[in-house]
């Protein structure tokens, strides 16, 4: 766990409340990886990984026939990691990246020892789901 880890969870939206505590915490879970160019994050209906928060270089969603960029600071996989499903989307990189990865089997644990994380993770998922539903509502228009 490194001072970048924990600068880097703090641009994640759903842990935008956590203290500096908290955020040490979840970044000692946290597994650095890299991945060159082109190789698969993630792969649709795969079961495996948690969590990712980019750490550096840029990557590609591709979900519902819809490609979507992220970069430093963005995350993926919180529904893996909070409702134990398989992957929605791929994720591939588009340069090398670099990120923290938080696996659903130390993450489950840790929450129970750590409620107000449980507690800032539950805002953050509503949020997300409520922006969803915006641009639902959005495409119906």
């Amino acid at each position: 766990m490194t001072t970048s880890d924990v600068e880097a969870l703090r641009k994640v939206r759903f842990f935008e409340e956590l203290t500096d505590d908290d955020l040490s915490r979840v970044a000692k879970i946290g597994l650095r990886r890299s991945y060159a160019a082109g190789d698969a994050l993630v792969e649709r209906d795969s079961d495996r990984g948690g969590l990712f928060v980019i750490l550096s270089g840029k990557a590609a969603v591709e979900v519902g026939g819809a490609v979507h960029d992220l970069g430093p600071g963005d995350f993926f996989g919180e529904m893996a990691l909070l409702g134990h499903t398989r992957r929605s989307a791929s994720v591939t990189a588009k340069e090398p990246v670099e990120a923290l990865v938080i696996e659903t089997i130390y993450f489950d644990p840790f929450l129970i020892q750590n409620p107000s994380v449980a507690v800032a993770i539950l805002r953050g998922v509503v949020e997300r789901l409520r922006e969803v539903q915006e641009r639902v509502d959005t495409a119906e228009s």
